[in-house]
């Protein structure tokens, strides 16, 4: 297996060979003009421009498509305005589809000019429908689109970076859309193999030959999509990154729906200020369980918070400094999990709680909307809409009936009813809780799997159920030379947590994958204020960051205790 260091230099000896023959040529061309401007050394601008227009046959996607076409390839130099990546070509394409009533995918490959030989496929996110930045910061921390100081972006770094929409465009589902069987198989799983083919097909045409090592990078939906890419198309990657991954969405979409019928019922709602007494009331009860005052839960399962010391005087509420009876209901709900009448795929029967007795907070970022009025606003409005409301309503209407005039008010997610066998269709299509992973593991694939213990979104326990299984179809240490998994206490989804963190995630698994160096000692880093510069170690689990003594914002201050 070739070192980094060695990738890069192969591709550098061939980049300077090709210069040099096409010198060569031109220089014995004679005098025929047509000749010496055919010979003419190429430059990387000329061959980003020859790509516009190309077409890529079906017979080059693994999946039924009706071929691929290049819209666009745009050269972009170092210097450009709001480029931080490195000279490269912005080849923007569409995969078209078998229906012709289905969208096409959409797609955007960039290329790096120093290109290192090896690629990083994007993840996205939620419904998908657009294109995510790839020439950015992939999520491979728990910070959006940001990185700790001195890390660049992977198309900087000379990796091929590529993402696409899912195979429509716009943020939600609806009829028109996931009506379709072609568009909803592509927004589920077909679109990560279909653009994985693609952006190949064009990188090899762009320098010659196929990639060295290929990774996928993603979070939240991306990251239930990098747990697809391992499972269903195991021999197209190499390394995997999933971040909070949104494994088992037909189950989230599910407990949404369960908590959203919780926060929606008559004086249910939680509001923000009522929201931060929760929160006051927790962290005064636990933060200091991992032996630091700090902020964070270290050891979320050490704290046991009953949330009725909070409760007002007779149950009744009498403002935002306490929780109602009907209100300690909601958050009850939320933290508890959700078990059903009937199997969801590979025969999960139950959904886990959410932390909301241990750090999560479901206010700063939309989760359950702005109020009880704000929280059911369709088409959705950002940062006054409730993201469980509408998820779990929209998956109800648009993925399972395909009837927009049902609302998840009047749905019961723990027995649909006439409406069981098509959510577990739709599990079986689009859940990756698959523990099955044996041909990703016997190709060398490695994979990096992590998820924030305050996540509002996507419950830490979902990822620490799924270990847990692979654990026993594994055994823990065959499972640790090709899995690692990490909890971060205080990280949140993306944002909205106590402790934004960040770290070269991309690194360590390409350290991993060509060189056979296990991540081992991660310092992840918190980037957001008041706290940003403080470190964490990053603790395999089941293991979490202890206090034992020293400065609390150094990693060094605490060790990885069970």
């Amino acid at each position: 297996m070739k070192t980094r260091l060695g990738i890069d230099r192969t591709w550098a000896i061939v980049s300077a060979l090709a210069v040099v023959s096409a010198v060569i040529t031109a220089g014995c061309g004679g005098g025929n003009d047509s000749s010496l401007a055919s010979t003419a050394v190429k430059t990387p601008a000329s061959m980003c421009s020859e790509l516009a227009g190309m077409t890529v046959p079906p017979a080059s996607i693994g999946l039924p498509t009706t071929g691929a076409t290049i819209s666009s390839a745009t050269f972009v130099s170092a210097t450009a305005s709001g480029n931080t990546s490195g000279e490269y070509c912005k080849v923007l394409g569409n995969i078209h589809p078998v229906d012709f009533q289905a969208p096409d995918i959409r797609v955007e490959i960039d290329l790096p000019t120093n290109f290192n030989g090896k690629s990083v496929h994007f993840g996205g996110g939620g419904f998908d429908g657009s294109i995510p930045a790839t020439a950015g910061a992939p999520v491979d921390g728990f910070s959006r689109s940001a990185e700790p100081a001195g890390v660049t972006t992977p198309l900087r770094r000379g990796y091929v970076t590529f993402g696409s929409d899912g195979g429509h465009v716009g943020n939600s589902f609806d009829g028109s859309f996931a009506a379709n069987d072609e568009a909803l198989a592509n927004y589920s799983v077909d679109h990560i193999k279909k653009t994985h083919d693609f952006a190949a097909y064009v990188a090899k045409a762009r320098y010659g030959s196929a990639f060295a090592h290929s990774y996928f990078i993603g979070g939240s939906g991306g990251g239930r999509q990098a747990l697809i890419a391992a499972q269903r198309f195991p021999m197209d990657y190499d390394g995997i990154i999933a971040t909070y991954p949104a494994s088992g969405i037909t189950g989230l979409w599910l407990q949404m729906g369960r908590i959203s019928k919780a926060f929606l019922s008559p004086g249910g709602y939680v509001n923000a200020a009522k929201g931060a007494v929760l929160r006051a009331a927790v962290m005064k009860q636990c933060d200091a369980l991992d032996g630091a005052t700090d902020g964070l839960i270290s050891n979320p399962s050490a704290c046991v918070f009953d949330p009725k010391i909070i409760r007002c005087p007779g149950g009744a509420d009498t403002g935002d400094t306490c929780l109602s009876d009907t209100q300690i209901a909601t958050v009850t709900t939320a933290g508890t999990p959700l078990s059903t009448s009937f199997d969801l795929a590979n025969g999960i029967r139950s959904f886990p709680a959410y932390n909301v007795f241990s750090g999560s907070d479901f206010w700063s970022s939309g989760a359950w909307g702005a109020s009880a009025a704000d929280a059911t606003i369709e088409p959705g409005v950002n940062g006054k809409t409730s993201f469980f409301y509408t998820f779990s309503n929209d998956m109800l209407r648009f993925a399972i009936a395909r009837d927009p005039s049902l609302s998840i008010l009047g749905f019961d997610p723990a027995d649909p009813g006439p409406l069981t066998a098509r959510v577990q269709a739709i599990s079986a299509l689009m859940d990756s809780t698959s523990t099955d992973l044996t041909q990703f593991q016997s190709r060398g694939g490695k994979i990096i799997l992590q998820h924030g213990q305050a996540d509002q979104f996507i419950p830490a326990q979902l990822t620490i159920d799924y270990y847990n299984r692979l654990v026993s179809r594994f055994g823990q240490g065959p499972l640790s030379q090709f899995l690692k998994f990490y909890l971060v206490p205080g990280a949140a989804h993306g944002s909205g947590g106590q402790f934004n963190g960040s770290y070269d995630g991309l690194t360590a698994l390409d350290n991993w994958v060509t060189n056979g160096t296990e991540p081992r000692n991660l310092t992840i880093t918190d980037l957001s204020p008041p706290s940003a510069g403080r470190t964490r170690p990053m603790c395999e689990y089941p293991q979490w960051p202890k206090y034992v003594g020293g400065d609390q914002n150094l990693a060094s201050s605490f060790i990885c205790s069970n």
